[in-house]
């Protein structure tokens, strides 16, 4: 039987229950449009006491939420925010790139400068088209700079907002850190706790924009927080993250690694890991791969292009002559010494003419058969295959001083006569490393930049290598995340190489199973990363090897460090004294017929239009470029190549728009999955109101009932 207390008692539990539930949905509906909020829930259960049951009770509010939607939601937000943070840099990029089928792009420009060498086949003496063209040629040049230039300030700016990051991060870490023992005591002590919770939720949300993290459970209510890889960034001690931009970034610069530091109880800091290897999404992941993998892949594909139209052009240049000539010709340091093996073939031809560019003297150099001869003269053998062979079998031949090598650096001066010039052979070009004499040498070059525009030696194997036995290379193997794979330290002094074939095989015993190295028949070194390493490149920023006299490093001479073939995209120019006097570009020459051998004829003239036609023939010439960046190895003519290099600067924006695009879509459909289920319904709240407003009323009209039977009960007792 059921008391009269009983009833009473269920209906005061009844309020009470009721009572919780309506001040969790009223609490609900005011935070409809809070954001993080998750709605919170009450549940029923009865009470019994002796085996009787004695109304119903509510269980404290729960927060209705899915862990495994906002988990996979905060992966997406990962993804979103790591392709939002490349997409605006290519965005900055593209908007001051220009549209690939605009004339001010340097794709244009390389056409413009083609199209006015063309227009000097017509007058090739005339000086307006002269300076028209060279004019291109520096537009084109000055674009190349602004683009490098551009990319470069992108990384600057890439690696400050990654500084900037680091600080929010650590900001986030600190509140989760602090909130983690304020929950554990208000789980000990039975509190709510749920708006702590929902605070740490939104610090852990705001976290997983940066870097894709996981959490774990902890004592107490208390989480961690890991890296994607498993990282710890948050477990009973603290972490924070350490890095410092650099500021003034060049080609060469190598980016520290972001540590990870440990807090210690006593407020010390310890360096206990880097982060950078082990996060795979985010805005810093995003901004780590622009600045080390992206954009130097863009800056290599344009050091490629630009290396070749240097190399092209100055190979025309150099195997024709201004008219008149100069007296002088001064090469570039190619790091030669006077001892070194010529290792020419073929033949050339070097004139000196007079002031009315009459031949005065002639001495041809045949490499393969290795003589000379003066004027059509009997041949003398040279006597040797050394570059002091060489240069003394030449100026006896003139009988003064005409080819010098100093510090590297070849010239040619006219021994007799007023000025001079070089021809190579038709039937059999001399060459070195696929390069003609004047080409090889870079005598008549017409463009330069800050790196050559090619590291073929013509070198073999078995020369000597001529850095001495002083001097160190550290040659370092980076990874896309700044990992230092390998740093090796090939030291003269102990490594007792005398030739070429000895540093290569030094190399690859220092690199074994991550790098192998060769000298190919140009003799030019190639380092390749083994197939597993993807994005990996050379550093050497500490080298004080030096060529003989020459000041030439062994990773400056072959090219070694990615940063070498980054700079030949930078500073690229007109040599100086042909764009302040276009008299000075060189269109003709060297007429060897038989009335300019007789002197009837001068041997140079400005009519003549023959270095024009070679610059024209560019356009047509197939060139195989080396894979560089994202580009692979391909053969092109130079307009084709910088159009796929244009090409692939706008694919890669295009590529980080549409990805963002499709990672804020599925984050969007997931937000709003969670959302539904983890949200505020206001129609569903206003329906659980009017449920828990009728139980209670129902409650508070048995509460009054059972006492008007009690005061029944009370008056028939009296």
């Amino acid at each position: 039987m059921v008391s009269l207390d009983s009833v009473l008692r269920t209906g005061v539990s009844g309020l009470q229950a009721n009572q919780v539930a309506l001040n969790t949905t009223s609490n609900n509906i005011a935070n409809v449009n809070t954001e993080g909020y998750v709605r919170r829930n009450v549940g029923f259960e009865s009470k019994v006491l002796g085996g009787n049951p004695v109304g119903v009770s509510a269980s404290p509010a729960t927060r209705a939420i899915n862990r495994f939607l906002i988990k996979e939601e905060r992966t997406i937000l990962a993804q979103e925010k790591r392709f939002e943070a490349m997409q605006v840099i290519h965005e900055q990029f593209q908007s001051l790139l220009g549209a690939p089928g605009d004339d001010l792009t340097f794709t244009g420009k390389l056409d413009k400068a083609f199209e006015e060498i063309t227009g000097l086949a017509v007058d090739p003496s005339g000086n307006v088209p002269r300076v028209s063209a060279m004019n291109q040629l520096k537009d084109y040049g000055d674009e190349i700079n602004r683009i490098s230039k551009l990319l470069q300030d992108l990384r600057g700016d890439a690696d400050v907002r990654i500084e900037q990051a680091l600080a929010k991060i650590n900001s986030e870490i600190q509140v989760v850190s602090q909130l983690n023992p304020k929950i554990v005591r208000g789980f000990s002590l039975s509190e709510d706790t749920t708006t702590l919770v929902e605070q740490r939720d939104i610090s852990i949300k705001k976290l997983s924009e940066f870097l894709d993290i996981s959490t774990f459970e902890m004592d107490g209510g208390a989480v961690g927080i890991t890296t994607g890889r498993g990282q710890v960034l948050l477990d009973h001690l603290d972490r924070q993250l350490k890095y410092n931009s650099v500021g003034t970034i060049t080609s060469s610069t190598e980016f520290e690694q972001i540590k990870i530091q440990k807090i210690n109880p006593d407020g010390t800091t310890e360096d206990v890991d880097v982060l950078d290897p082990f996060i795979t999404s985010g805005s810093v992941f995003g901004l780590l791969d622009m600045r080390d993998v992206q954009i130097p892949a863009m800056m290599l594909a344009l050091g490629e292009l630009s290396s070749k139209v240097i190399d092209k052009f100055n190979s025309v240049h150099n195997n024709s002559s201004p008219v008149p000539p100069p007296a002088l010709l001064s090469g570039r340091n190619v790091g030669i010494l006077s001892t070194d093996n010529h290792n020419f073939s073929g033949s050339v031809t070097i004139a000196t003419v007079n002031a009315n560019n009459v031949l005065v003297d002639r001495v041809s150099v045949d490499f393969t058969n290795g003589t000379v001869s003066k004027n059509g003269g009997g041949a003398v053998a040279i006597g040797g295959n050394t570059m002091n062979d060489l240069i003394t079998a030449v100026n006896t031949q003139f009988g003064a001083t005409a080819l010098s090598l100093v510090s590297g650096k070849l010239s040619l001066q006219a021994a007799t006569g007023t000025g001079v010039a070089i021809l190579q052979d038709e039937t059999s070009p001399s060459a070195r490393a696929g390069r003609g004499f004047a080409d090889y040498f870079g005598l008549n070059d017409l463009l330069q930049s800050d790196s050559p525009s090619h590291f073929e030696t013509g070198f073999l194997g078995t020369d000597g290598h001529g850095f001495g036995a002083t001097g160190a290379m550290t040659l370092e193997l980076i990874g896309p995340r700044g990992q230092n794979v390998k740093s090796f330290n090939f030291d003269l002094a102990t490594a007792g190489a005398t030739t070429f074939d000895d540093i290569i095989t030094s190399l690859n015993n220092g690199f074994t199973g991550l790098a192998t190295f060769s000298l190919d028949g140009n003799g030019k070194i190639v380092g390749v990363p083994s197939t597993s390493l993807i994005d990996y490149h050379f550093s050497a920023n500490a080298d004080t090897t030096s060529r003989g006299g020459t000041n030439k490093s062994l990773s400056d001479l072959f090219g070694l460090a990615r940063n070498s073939k980054i700079d030949q995209a930078i500073n690229v120019s007109v040599r100086s004294d042909i764009l302040e006097d276009s008299n000075n570009l060189s269109l003709a020459q060297l007429d060897l017929s038989a009335n300019a051998l007789a002197g009837t004829v001068p041997a140079l003239t400005v009519g003549d239009n023959r270095g024009v036609i070679a610059f024209q023939n560019l356009a047509e010439l197939q060139i195989t470029f080396n894979a560089a960046g994202d580009v692979t190895q391909t053969t092109k003519t130079l307009q084709e190549y910088a159009a796929i290099a244009l090409s692939d600067l706008s694919i890669k924006a295009e590529e980080a728009e549409s990805r963002y695009e499709d990672s804020s879509a599925l984050k969007a459909e997931l937000s709003a999955r969670v959302k539904n289920d983890t949200g505020v319904n206001i129609d569903e709240e206003l329906a659980n109101m009017i449920l828990f407003q009728n139980a209670f009323n129902a409650s508070a009209r048995l509460v009054a009932t059972t006492r008007e039977m009690f005061e029944e009960l009370l008056s028939i007792a009296r």
